[in-house]
């Protein structure tokens, strides 16, 4: 007795096709995914160690910022974009390598002075701890914390820098060091920022004496 042989149908070619199809698809898409660049900065190239948050990032120019309770100012949460956790009685903390501030506001034809209260987790025992402040890209200074006391930060932004972005936001980031190898799970210890405040003015409008480019504990 001769052993039947199969003859595929049509529809079971075609069928066989479109699976085969399908899961080529499929692979392709996991080997290069198409997604939004804040997804592939943190989730695929680990280029970013925060994921942005939704945010507006209006901000009324001229106006103190308050991340603190019981603290006078403008204190909607509008312009926290990556890096620091929710806003606490005693301020906004960063975690990972940096922390990022979005503000977009109706520019003055002036430069800019950038004021800001804030504290570190260090103290006199240990090394001092600088923090790079950088707007739109372009470093404009740092703040070294040497013990758990406040500093406040003030550093001008050239009307230039301020206006260099095309979606006319100011991005403030606040790049804070690692302190410590990995730990347990394996991730590096870094310093903690804590803002409590801050604050963008025209220069034309701001108080007079301020010394600007340093930070002054």
């Amino acid at each position: 007795m001769t052993e039947p042989v199969y003859q595929p149908r049509i529809w079971h070619l075609a069928a066989a096709t479109l699976i085969a199809i399908f899961g080529a698809a499929v692979v392709w898409m996991v080997l290069n995914p198409r997604v939004e660049d804040d997804y592939r900065a943190y989730y695929i190239d680990r280029s970013w160690s925060c994921f942005p948050r939704v945010i507006s990032s209006y901000y009324p120019m001229g106006e103190p910022v308050t991340f603190a309770a019981g603290r006078p100012g403008y204190d909607v949460d509008s312009i926290r974009w990556c890096g620091f956790m929710p806003a606490k009685n005693d301020g906004i903390k960063s975690f990972g390598d940096y922390g990022i501030l979005r503000l977009k506001t109706e520019l003055p034809d002036d430069d800019l002075l950038l004021t800001f209260s804030s504290w570190a987790n260090t103290s006199a025992s240990q090394p001092e701890r600088a923090v790079g402040i950088v707007v739109n890209g372009e470093r404009l200074g740092e703040i070294v914390f040497r013990d758990h006391k406040r500093v406040n930060g003030t550093f001008v932004i050239p009307q230039k820098l301020a206006k260099s972005r095309e979606d006319g936001l100011v991005e403030i980031r606040f790049e804070v060091p690692r302190i410590a190898p990995p730990g347990t799970n394996s991730e590096p210890i870094r310093l903690q920022l804590r803002l409590e405040a801050v604050r963008l003015v025209a220069m034309g409008k701001a108080p007079p004496g301020i010394a600007t480019g340093t930070a002054i504990p």
